[in-house]
């Protein structure tokens, strides 16, 4: 579904009259139809993601004095995140244009790690200070490690399978007068281990589950003119909390967004079930916020800093650096432009594989509520309000918050499938 474009095979392609054929990207396995019975496919894909961003601290009341700058906000970390995984989908078409698949995913090596900005050390930054010189300095650190040494932590693991459905409303294999309208809902289950910030402050691997139930509807249209074939989906996910994410007051984001693309098919040919296929498509997708008001089921969620921020010690209730908790996060929306190739070699083998560039919009790491507001009155200072224990005053205090900016995620791919 990722691919790219070359303009000369395109040109090439569009002065050969085409047969109709279903992109890629909107593509249903069928059954019990004509001689084909049944289609199974089997998809074993790699892919690399790398995740780099910087991590700036907002500038409160008591930085702006002499000797510290008076813009809004510091630069402080480069935050990077490389991950490899392998996917495993299964897919089998059950009647006329429905199809149930399932995603197995396999986390081979998350590994993230932090560094100083050019021109910050850990004598001038306002995150952590090896032997604060600074009387009026705050007494502790917002930083669990030091970052320069470029402090890492890791983690592998199977991750949160997979199970959904398609179905082809309209087929333009079937009808050539009508595009191709699919709905379908993808349900991931909760089967990963989750991953918790405080298994990887000792320098344990961690562990990659969400710990939901997400529900994902889905919708996708296209039409083929000739060599191109347009189209465009929506979808949005539901995460319901699993028991463990409940017990560790693990909550996820809403998310939910769109694609746009295009498939151009410069070569085909239907009849030994052969097609070299170029595509480029546009992504945005919207993420919710995720508070943490103190109750224990709600926490927050595993974000950039959260494997390296000092948590709070549940017996004396203040900041340690033995600590490592959830985070509150900001909504942000993610903007992508993903390309790629498919090659079909014969009816029963294909491939593709390809790049992709993303960027998120700057949001909030931190900035956990005071408390769960049950009055409604505005304030914490209520007998029925619940008070924030997992809230650290060092970063989460409005100036005091930590934002992520300057994200940018490079995504490479390839995928090998088989079809029985």
């Amino acid at each position: 579904m990722k691919r790219w474009f070359v303009p000369m095979l395109l040109l090439a392609g569009l002065l050969l009259p085409q047969p109709a054929m279903t992109a890629e990207v909107t593509e249903v396995l069928d059954a019990a139809d004509g001689e084909d019975p049944i289609d199974i496919n089997l998809d074993v894909g790699f892919r690399s993601i790398l995740n780099r961003s910087k991590i700036t601290h907002e500038a409160s009341w008591y930085w702006q004095r002499p000797g510290y700058s008076d813009r809004p906000d510091f630069n402080e970390l480069r935050f990077e995140q490389q991950i490899y995984a392998m996917d495993y989908t299964f897919q089998i078409g059950l009647y006329h244009d429905v199809e149930l698949y399932a995603n197995l995913p396999w986390i081979i090596s998350d590994e993230r790690s932090i560094t100083w900005v050019s021109g910050v050390s850990n004598t001038t930054s306002t995150l952590f200070q090896l032997n604060p010189t600074d009387p009026d300095y705050p007494p502790y650190n917002a930083l669990a490690v030091d970052p320069t040494d470029t402090p890492s932590t890791s983690r592998s693991g199977i991750g949160d399978i997979q199970l959904g459905f398609k179905w082809a409303v309209f087929n333009d294999e079937r009808d050539d007068t009508k595009s191709v309208w699919i709905i379908g809902l993808d349900y991931t289950i909760p089967s990963g281990k989750l991953a918790q910030p405080k298994d990887v402050a000792t320098g344990a691997e961690g562990n990659v589950g969400l710990g939901h139930h997400v529900i994902t509807p889905f919708m996708l249209f296209s039409h083929r003119f000739k060599v191109l074939d347009p189209y465009i989906g929506l979808h949005g996910s539901i995460p319901i909390q699993g028991r463990e994410a409940r017990n560790a007051g693990f909550t996820a984001p809403y998310w939910g967004g769109f694609l746009v693309g295009m498939e151009i098919v410069p070569w085909e040919n239907r009849d030994k079930h052969q097609k070299f296929a170029i595509d480029v498509h546009l992504t945005t997708d919207f993420f919710s916020e995720v508070e943490s008001k103190g109750h224990d089921k709600e926490r927050g969620f595993v974000n950039e800093m959260s494997d390296f921020l000092a948590g709070i010690n549940p017996t004396t209730s203040m900041p340690d650096s033995d600590y490592r908790q959830l985070q509150a996060m900001g909504n942000y929306t993610q903007f992508g432009l993903h390309l790629g190739f498919v090659i079909r070699a014969a009816q029963f083998v294909r491939l593709r594989f390809g790049v992709s560039l993303a960027h998120n919009t700057e949001h909030f790491l931190t900035g956990a509520d005071y408390c769960d507001d049950k009055t409604g009155e505005g304030e914490c200072d209520q007998s029925e309000d619940i008070q924030n224990l997992y809230r650290n005053f060092i970063y989460d205090d409005p100036g005091r918050r930590l934002r992520v900016e300057e994200t940018t995620i490079f995504t490479w791919w390839v995928t090998g499938m088989l079809t029985f």
